[in-house]
């Protein structure tokens, strides 16, 4: 087993809420929130931003969900943990789905108005694939975590991440067959989680806990 330190990184536009339904008993699990971070920030500086709130001294795991899975592995060659273990993310823009692809470049993020994201609601929940009220709500306080602003910030860093500047050493991505935002069919070697949409790390915490847990053993 590796170090029971631990680190959480959660998804765009989310909080450490995120990890709450996580039994990670055993382990010292301490759950990060996204910086506030200035127009055109990238994925890098994220990372470099967080590695302040990491002990990088003594051995540890990163665990990210999403954009925080693309920001753990940036954030591996700073800190160098023991294990990298990202849930519902990408391990470069080879894994976009081509939609994404095409808007590379694009700046899309500059469409994000209030008026857009009422509009638009009902297909990101279908997207994020929520399953029951609980999620439901989750996603909807977690809506208000963030300015629009900072949520232009976070999507631009994500679409232009040209993936982690050196492979990752001890990676782990666990991945649902169900995520509509991530498509699995671009997903290379993942250990896959039956049904799981891309909220599952909250939705299906149990299954994806085991697996977790498996791989930091």
């Amino acid at each position: 087993m590796i170090s029971a330190k631990l680190y959480g990184l959660p998804g765009l536009g989310a909080d450490h809420r995120l990890f709450s339904r996580l039994d990670l008993s055993g382990f010292t699990p301490t759950f990060l929130d996204w910086p506030v971070m200035p127009k055109g920030s990238a994925l890098r500086d994220y990372a470099l931003a967080l590695s302040t709130s990491i002990d990088a001294t003594v051995p540890h795991a990163l665990v990210g969900v999403s954009m925080g899975g693309m920001v753990a592995q940036e954030l591996a060659g700073i800190t160098h943990p023991e294990k990298v273990i990202i849930i519902s993310s990408w391990k470069g823009p080879q894994e976009m789905p081509p939609t994404l692809k095409l808007m590379r470049g694009t700046h899309p993020e500059r469409l994000l108005s209030k008026a857009f994201m009422k509009r638009t609601l009902p297909f990101v929940r279908w997207q994020m694939g929520l399953e029951g009220p609980a999620s439901m709500a989750l996603f909807d306080e977690l809506l208000h975590v963030h300015t629009l602003e900072q949520l232009k910030v976070q999507i631009n860093a994500c679409l232009t991440w040209d993936g982690p500047p050196e492979p990752v050493p001890h990676l782990t991505h666990i991945h649902g067959d169900n995520d509509l935002l991530m498509p699995l069919a671009h997903i290379d070697r993942p250990v896959v989680v039956k049904g799981g949409g891309h909220f599952m790390v909250f939705d299906r915490a149990t299954e994806v806990q085991t697996h977790l847990i498996r791989a930091l053993h």
